[in-house]
């Protein structure tokens, strides 16, 4: 399973950001816009003769970063977006032991948070240090999202939450993880 494309990495194959590029639609949609709008730009020939050439090149260079984002969204199988779909499922009635319901577990209540009852080291702990264990299936998925997994198989919420986030824009999903938290 591959996440991350060759556009999410560096010359040394390390990955430039937390999360991988066609994660973020609206940078996409932006560049998109900007894209449309040079091409209208210059077929109106409404750039100056002085400009045109360094428009041509920047509506390139975007038109080949979007193609390139593009080509690096992951293609998954049937099998591999339904294990997908079961560790990112949300809502009431969730399976025992799915992500989102060992995330939404590992949240303080909104009622604690709203009457101020919370331990803010507590919920830093739960944040940074490995606290969620993690099945083969999720292990595989964690190692796919670049999560770090502890020698117990545990990662930390935050990773949680990155693994859930990715899940949940691979099945076409919202993916605010405020969503699993409880009453």
């Amino acid at each position: 399973m591959k996440i991350f494309g060759d556009v999410d990495k560096t010359k040394d194959g390390k990955t430039k950001s937390e999360y991988p590029s066609w994660y973020f639609e609206q940078q996409q949609d932006d560049l998109n816009e900007s894209i449309r709008h040079k091409q209208m730009m210059l077929e109106k020939e409404l750039v100056p003769y002085s400009e045109k050439g360094l428009m041509q090149n920047r509506l390139k260079q975007e038109s080949q970063r979007l193609s390139e984002i593009e080509a690096s969204k992951p293609r998954f199988t049937e099998k591999e977006l339904d294990d997908i779909a079961k560790m990112v499922k949300s809502g009431s009635g969730n399976a025992s032991g799915t992500l989102s319901q060992k995330i939404g577990e590992s949240m303080f209540k909104r009622s604690d948070m709203e009457r101020g009852t919370t331990d803010a080291h507590e919920e830093a702990r739960r944040i940074s240090k490995p606290c969620i264990a993690l099945d083969e299936r999720e292990i595989e998925f964690a190692r796919a999202c670049e999560v770090p997994i502890d020698p117990t198989g545990k990662v930390t919420r935050k990773g949680a939450e990155k693994m859930w986030k990715i899940g949940r824009r691979i099945i076409g999903e919202l993916s605010n993880t405020e969503v699993l938290r409880r009453g």
